[in-house]
């Protein structure tokens, strides 16, 4: 049977429990800062509230090949295991200020000898005991509040590194698309080239063209064949590169659908609004965690400066001879003086809160400004295509024109060769505009915070 004074303990430690989870919190309680964003996007066109941030990336590209690149990194890379990590870090420091709300409640068991002969020489004894700062003005739920918001952080910064981990691969493979097209233009100029070379040289055997005819066209045809190794080194480092992102070793990377059959683009749908924007980009919210997390803080700086109230007390039985035993200690410690250090606390936190709160806002000024760069860029490469595709049929014919002067005798060869030249560049020009379109629309998916899902 529990002796009357222990239960009187017991009641008084539950009264002291209670006002600790239900006490007052000092300091200021979160709000979300008002910020004033216009309703649309710069350069958007539609006001549409649905956004092209909510399609999942497996619905935006068609190619299978690019879906389980993307798949693997997010399983493989490094940079997504090292968030984890994180998350599991700020998961277990929540835990533990989320624990300092509740008693520590410690075990202790001993046994003493005496010499043989001595009355009861043997004794054993089992204690419990429980120790609890009693959180009168908020601080421990205060700081499991700051924690709580920091692994809210981590969360984000991990879904803000798959977004951009997404972006990097499919920008990656893009990239190695435009070099394979790169690479196939230069492999045809080569032979439109070699053509042209036996030609003079059949000229040149006929007297009809001269030795420095020869050597021109010699001269450009090494000129394309330089190209290659060029580029067989680009795709090299580009596939290393992309290896790298896939968390594996360098190797040769597949191939897929086509470049310009890569984004489903009737699923492109508006941006969507500006407002929406800081609640679904992770660096936003990973920004406004850490505001929240420097506002909790504060009531920590602030509770610092009150008295502070805590409980300890043992209880258990002395075998041989038998008894109950029990002790109970009540400690309230009030900062008196410190040197201004605890004032000067709460002017830190205070300071700090406030460059977070600067690094939020500017956070979104960025935010949307990367939008509004990206809008423009989409809608501006699809007028660069378009031109440059117009420059390519304008190069061909005029080629084609210059052959047939050439042969009729009508044009020098040097009119070929610029001819050939610019169709050249012409075709390379819109290979790139068009991977540069695309990436243009993975660009503003990633920057709407497209990804996510």
């Amino acid at each position: 049977m529990i002796p009357k004074n222990t239960k009187l303990l017991f009641l008084i430690l539950f009264v002291a429990m209670f006002a600790g989870l239900t006490g007052c919190k000092v300091g200021p309680n979160y709000k979300r800062p008002v910020v004033k964003t216009d309703s649309l996007f710069r350069f958007a066109s539609s006001g549409d509230t649905a956004s092209m941030a909510n399609i999942e990336w497996v619905k935006l590209f068609r190619d299978t090949v690019l879906q389980r690149l993307i798949t693997t990194g997010l399983q493989n890379n490094y940079d997504i295991r090292i968030a984890f990590a994180r998350i599991e870090q700020a998961r277990a420091s929540f835990k533990i200020e989320r624990g300092k709300q509740w008693p520590q409640i410690s075990a202790t068991a001993q046994a003493a000898y005496q010499e043989p002969g001595s009355p009861g020489n043997t004794s054993y004894s089992a204690m419990a005991g429980i120790s609890w700062e009693i959180d009168l003005w908020g601080k421990l739920r205060r700081s499991k509040e700051a924690a709580r918001a920091n692994l809210l952080g981590q969360i984000a910064y991990q879904q803000a590194v798959r977004i951009s981990l997404i972006y990097n691969i499919v920008s990656s493979y893009f990239n190695l698309l435009e070099f394979d097209n790169e690479l196939r233009i230069v492999q045809e100029n080569i032979v439109i080239r070699q053509k042209s070379l036996e030609l003079v040289r059949a000229k040149l055997i006929a007297g009809t063209a001269s030795g420095l005819v020869v050597a021109q066209a010699e001269a450009e045809l090494a000129l394309a064949e330089t190209e290659v190794p060029k580029l067989e080194m680009q795709v090299g480092q580009e596939e290393n590169s992309l290896s790298t992102l896939l968390g594996e070793a360098p190797h040769s990377i597949p191939r897929g659908r086509p470049m310009l059959d890569q984004i489903n683009m009737p699923g492109i749908k508006t941006p969507g609004i500006a407002p929406a924007l800081i609640v679904r980009r992770p660096d936003i919210i990973q920004a406004e965690q850490t505001l929240v997390a420097a506002n909790a803080n504060i009531g920590v700086a602030r509770a610092m400066m009150l008295p502070s109230l805590s409980i300890s007390g043992n209880a258990g039985a002395i075998f041989n001879p038998t008894q109950f035993a029990y002790n109970a200690l009540g400690n309230l410690i009030a900062p008196i003086f410190g040197g201004g250090q605890l004032r000067a606390g709460v002017k830190k936190a205070q300071g700090y809160k406030q460059e977070i709160l600067y690094t939020y806002l500017q956070t979104i000024n960025k935010s949307l400004k990367e939008v509004s760069n990206a809008i423009l860029e989409v809608n501006k490469m699809k007028e660069i295509v378009a031109s440059q595709q117009i420059t390519v049929n304008a190069a061909q014919t005029a080629f084609d024109l210059s052959n047939q002067l050439y042969n009729a005798g009508y044009a020098s060869y040097l009119d070929v060769i610029q001819a050939q030249a610019l169709l050249f560049s012409s075709q390379v020009n819109l290979s790139q505009a068009q991977s540069n379109e695309l990436t243009s629309v993975i660009t503003l998916y990633t920057a709407l915070g497209g990804g996510w899902k």
